[in-house]
């Protein structure tokens, strides 16, 4: 998870019932960069919040892009604009962050099993 301490704890939380996915939290994408080229354990996906979207690292999704990482977004306040920016830029998806935990809760599971085959 690539944002803020908060965004991280709320995608524990609702992965709680995955304990074979594991949550790395880096602030933003200098760290993320960083934690990729120092880490041997495997990364299946990236998840920005809204900061790393408005501003997208493009050395950063040029890496994720070469290790068949995904960079998804899951964010509030994003401009549309913002949007196609960070699209067309690699991230792969962003959805908007949903009001209501349960909806959060199943938006979190639903992206880490179909792009990480997780059962």
């Amino acid at each position: 998870m690539i944002g803020d301490g908060v965004e991280t704890t709320l995608i524990c939380a609702a992965l709680a019932k995955q304990p074979e996915v594991r949550v790395v939290d880096v602030p933003h994408a200098r760290q993320a960069l960083k934690l990729l080229k120092t880490q041997s354990a495997p990364m299946a996906l990236a998840i920005a919040g809204a900061a790393e979207l408005r501003t997208p690292a493009y050395e950063l999704l040029k890496t994720l892009e070469a290790r068949g990482i995904p960079l998804i977004g899951i964010a509030a306040g994003v401009s549309q604009e913002m949007k196609q920016h960070a699209l067309a830029a690699g991230v792969k998806e962003i959805h908007d962050w949903p009001r209501d935990w349960q909806a959060y809760s199943e938006l979190i599971e639903t992206v880490i099993r179909r792009f990480t085959q997780v059962d």
